[in-house]
């Protein structure tokens, strides 16, 4: 188990590490930074495990309690550490996005607001909104419109409606012409790095059970 899950880490370090450039390069240190907490945390548990076995026959009660307390103290310490790496990774998507989509000057918020309100409502009624956004994206002339659907807010919104971004990033950059820019390699990587966290937490939690 315990291999399983530093095979797991080892894979998502290996698809950061080309893309930990320019400006990219602290947003996604941190991501790796996190991920590889859990990997120290694990060693502190089964160190304290090992040290805990020493008690099991003198009070199997009393070590009971303490190897579910061990556990949960390193689910928690699981949870906090992948919060904050995809917390990191998300913001290194909306800065990638911020490169690549023109975004108009000085739009107020209760524009944006609106617009967002608008589009949201046009796409709710849809059951596979993303087609729809990235024909608005192609066909569309309002600069803020073209923002929203292809930047940050279009994501988020993807997100919400728990539709997996791959497809659509994909196509997205394609019109954009972005895939072999680091911008556009992180956006086209986000999906797959999202995954390779959830196997992280996966392999993780196989780890204590």
């Amino acid at each position: 188990m315990k291999a399983d899950l530093e095979s797991a880490i080892e894979a998502l370090q290996n698809m950061v590490l080309p893309l930990r450039l320019g400006e990219f390069s602290v947003g996604l240190g941190k991501v790796s930074v996190y991920v590889q907490s859990v990997a120290k945390s694990h060693d502190s548990y089964r160190n304290a495990l090992q040290a805990l076995e020493q008690k099991r026959a003198i009070d199997p009660e009393g070590y009971g309690r303490a190897k579910e307390a061990l556990k949960l103290g390193f689910q928690k310490s699981l949870q906090n550490s992948l919060s904050f790496s995809r917390r990191n990774l998300d913001n290194v998507l909306v800065q990638a996005l911020g490169a690549l989509v023109y975004r108009p000057r000085n739009p107020t918020k209760t524009d944006e607001q609106k617009k967002s309100d608008a589009l949201k409502k046009t796409f709710d009624r849809l059951t596979s909104p993303q087609e729809a956004m990235l024909e608005h994206y192609r066909s569309s002339s309002d600069p803020l419109n073209k923002y929203l659907v292809a930047g940050p807010w279009g994501h988020q919104y993807l997100q919400k409606r728990k539709i997996d971004l791959e497809e659509y990033d994909r196509r997205l950059c394609e019109m954009l012409a972005c895939q072999d820019t680091l911008a556009g390699r992180i956006v086209l990587s986000y999906t797959r790095l999202c995954r390779a966290i959830d196997e992280v937490e996966e392999r993780a939690n196989q780890a204590v059970d």
